[in-house]
Order: C-alpha cells, then structure tokens, then sequence
C-alpha cells in the first residue's frame, strides 16, 4: 500500500504479534539474566551497608540504651549470620524490583501518552476510514485557515465580550511518512530510513518529548532544525540510525523512495537528535518531498510516461494541532465534519491520546497481559522465595527466639524481629534496583509506534523501596507469625 511501508499493507497470515511476543519473552529472560548478574555484582555494597549500619546503629543503643535500637542490632546481625539466605532473599527482591521498574517505564508512558492535557491540549486529523491515513495537502492549509479564522469566529460568537481564541500557525503542522532506501536493488532494513517529512521551524514547539529540551541538546536541535528550513535536502537523524547506517553528522546520503516509488533524494546529514528521542525515525523538509512530487511529472528518467505521482494528492498522513481548551476542539470538529470545507476525502478529528490509543491497539492484549498476568505473578514469586526463606530462618532459629523470650521478648518483639529483618532487605533491595534503574540504566529502547525509548520515572525511586517492603512483608507475615507463637517449653524439652 503506498503511504507507509510495504510490510504495514501485506496481506494473508500475518505472524508479527507472534514474533513480537517471541521478541518480548526472550527480552524479558534476557533482562531477568542481566537484573540477576547486576544484583550479584551489588551483594558486596549491599553487605557493606549492613555492616555500617551495624556499626551506626549499634553505637547509638549502646550510647542511649534505648531498647529498639538494641532490637534492630539484631535484625543486622540476625541478617549477617546467614548471608545464603540473606543473600537470595536480597537478589529476587532486587531483580523483581528492577524488572518492574523497567516495564512501569513503558506503561507509565504510554499512560501519559494517552492521557489527555488541559495544558498542552493537542488534536490529531487523519483520514476517516483509511489506514494508513492519506490526505490531500491542500488540507492542509484548509485546515490551518479553518483552525486560525473559523474557530476564533465561532467561539466569539459563542461568548461576546470574552478575550478572544486565538490558534496561531506555529501551533498547527503536518507529518508525511517517507521510508526510502540507500540500495534500490537489495532493499534490507539495514539499509532503510525512516523520515518524518513536516516543517522544520515547528519541531520544537509541536513535537511531544523534544518541547521541553534544556542546555546543550536544545541549543543543538534548534540549530539543526535552523539549517532543515534553510536547506531542504538538510536532515536529522536518530543516534541509533547513523550507527546502524555507519554514518556521521556532515555526510551526505542518497535515498530512493520505497512508499514513494520513482523518488530520489540527496541529503546532508546536519544533525542527530536527542538520545532516546524518536529512536530509528530521521526528519526532513516537507518543502523538499513536495517538490519531488511535482517535479516528478517532469522527470523524463524516472517517468517516461510524464504521468502524475500517485502520492502527489495523498501524501499528507497526520495533521497536528495545539488548542487552547477542549471548547475550541469541540468546535474545530464540527468545521472538520462539514463535508463542504473537506469533500474530496472524508477526515476525522480526535484528541491526540485519542489516537495514539488507537495506534497502540495492537499492544493492547500484550499491555493488559504484562499489568495484571505477568506483574501479579512476578510479585507472587517473589513473595514465595522470600517466605521460604524466612521460613527456612525461622526454624534454624527456634532456639534463639527461646532464648529471647527467656530473657524478656515479648511475643510482639519476636515477630517484629522477623518482620523487621523482611523489611529491611526489602527496602535496601528495592531501593538499590530503583536507583540502578534510574541512574545507570537511564532510558531502554524498545520500539512502540513514534516511542522509541522509555525513560524510568523519578517516582521509581520511591516505588522501587515501597515495592520491595510489601513483598518482603507479604513473604514474611506467616513465618513471623509463627516465630512468635513459638513454645519456650517445647523447644526447651527437644534440647534436653
């Protein structure tokens, strides 16, 4: 199908969900492998904590006599005497701590992604009942004339005397969707480019993640985006992409056009955008495929024929438009049904979580899969690991729980004990994961429509401690509960 690329249109069997799902249980092995190997490599500094905190907190009960510090001296040292166990009970907390942190990353996302924003209050026009979405440019200014002159009109109408609505032209741009190739003949993923063809000059104010650069990054797209308007063979590209492509910055490329058949283009790579910022997609001047298009007429090479490009009266994909209030897209939908300002192919406008929701819909099952299948059940593994653990504990340690009674623990202080023990491996484990997953790992790509990276939130470093302490007292109430009920007659007399 033209407009997007050929894999999106081909008919019969379709096996992608079953690779994907492939992709994504190797992934998840893969990432459960590596969260292993890193909480290993973490157990020294995890030790090393323990023994300071020791050190700390043994140092105070000694110098205030204060009873429940004495008590957590020796929920420390009750942990240092079994490092086995200790050290199992640490790693699957951590490794359920940072698994999930990373796939919180992608639903919390996508959940911001499809959550709509009084704020910033976007909407998205496409083509009614085709997919991929195809549109005559000259919607395109019908549309911006619609959104910058009725709109403002119909909404005065609705409040005289209000301050006026305004919808300014840096607030409305376009997307076409242009896959080309550097080897005509051997068409491979290796050697394709994704491009995004819109308007350079509204890159940093329409497109979402790239909005709210700061320092040095934003100085670099903004000068980049600059040299797109000024040049239209100029474009940006994605880190992941020059490196797969094996080029640089300053290099130049050559494309022959895959949904725009008959198509060649030259570039000049001025730019890369940001790590993790629409990972393996590039973007070009709109001004330079349109002119491709009209040119193609003309092209007595590629067109012997001199017909008119297929593409030339569909090549606008997505529309793009930032509104003031949700009124003004209540109002901007009736103009767009009204099948007089747009009536050679019928459009539709919805908000822009709207869409991105319709596009996830192929991952919805997958999503709904991960959040209530495979989180639940990470969590419920966990606790069991944890429980045997304590429970293996527990037994080991009848004996000493006698002595403490004998020496005046209440009941209540022996099943703190356990509990306390539980809880601090939970929440060095899931606090050590989370500050991992933050700081060292940053962002993990994982291609998902236009998201190419997922960034672990800031609140994961509150998440991951609380996460790891409600499985570790989930997995320890029942031992705790049965090291308080323990008989100090009963264990005396097997002694004996």
């Amino acid at each position: 199908m033209y407009g997007m690329p050929p894999e999106m249109g081909m008919t019969g069997f379709d096996t992608s969900m079953f690779q994907l799902t492939g992709y994504l249980f190797a992934g998840l092995v893969g990432l459960i492998l590596g969260a292993i190997a890193l909480g290993a490599f973490t157990l020294p500094a995890f030790f090393a904590i323990l023994y300071v905190s020791d050190k700390i907190v043994g140092a105070a009960a000694t110098a205030t006599g204060w009873f429940p510090l004495k008590v957590v001296v020796i929920m420390f040292r009750g942990l240092r005497r079994a490092p086995l166990r200790t050290s199992l009970t640490y790693l699957a907390i951590f490794v359920l701590t940072l698994v999930l942190c990373l796939i919180y990353a992608v639903l919390y996302m996508i959940g911001n992604a499809t959550s709509e924003k009084e704020a910033n209050f976007k909407a998205i026009v496409t083509h009614k009942t085709t997919i991929p979405s195809q549109m005559p440019p000259g919607y395109y200014e019908d549309f911006k004339r619609v959104c910058m002159e009725e709109v403002p009109r119909e909404y005065a109408k609705a409040h005289p005397g209000a301050p006026p609505l305004v919808i300014r032209d840096a607030d409305i741009m376009s997307w076409s969707f242009v896959l080309g190739t550097t080897d005509k003949v051997n068409q491979r993923k290796e050697n394709m480019v994704f491009l995004f063809a819109l308007e350079p000059d509204k890159v940093m104010t329409m497109m979402d993640g790239l909005d709210d650069l700061t320092g040095e990054e934003k100085e670099l797209l903004e000068k980049g985006c600059k040299a797109m308007t000024e040049n239209p063979q100029a474009i940006v590209m994605s880190k992941s992409r020059l490196k797969a492509l094996n080029l640089q910055v300053g290099q130049k490329l050559k494309l022959h056009g895959i949904n725009y058949p008959g198509l060649y283009g030259e570039f000049e790579i001025i730019g890369e955008l940001p790590e993790g910022k629409y990972e393996g997609v590039s973007f070009m001047n709109k001004a330079y495929l349109i002119k491709g298009l009209e040119g193609y007429q003309r092209d007595t090479v590629a067109n012997p024929k001199g017909e008119v490009h297929p593409m030339l009266e569909k090549c606008i994909n997505l529309i793009w438009v930032k509104l003031p209030n949700k009124e003004a897209f209540e109002i901007l939908s009736g103009q767009v049904n009204d099948r007089a300002k747009f009536n050679k192919v019928p459009i539709k406008l919805e908000t822009a979580s709207s869409g991105i929701g319709s596009w996830l819909g192929a991952f919805k099952d997958i999503f709904w899969g991960i959040k209530y299948i495979l989180v639940p059940a990470m969590i419920g593994i966990m606790s069991l690991v944890v429980a045997n653990a304590l429970s293996i504990s527990v037994r080991e340690r009848r004996t000493e729980m006698t002595v403490l009674k004998v020496l005046g623990f209440q009941p209540r202080h022996v099943l703190l004990l356990v509990l306390g023990e539980a809880l601090l491996v939970g929440f060095l484990g899931g606090g050590m994961s989370a500050v991992l997953a933050y700081a060292m790992l940053g962002s993990f790509k994982f291609q998902i429509v236009f998201f190419g990276a997922f960034f672990v939130p800031l609140n994961a470093l509150l998440y991951g401690p609380a996460l790891g302490m409600a499985v570790s007292f989930a997995g320890s109430i029942m031992p705790a509960l049965s090291a308080k009920d323990v008989k100090v007659a009963e264990v005396f007399a097997r002694v004996a």
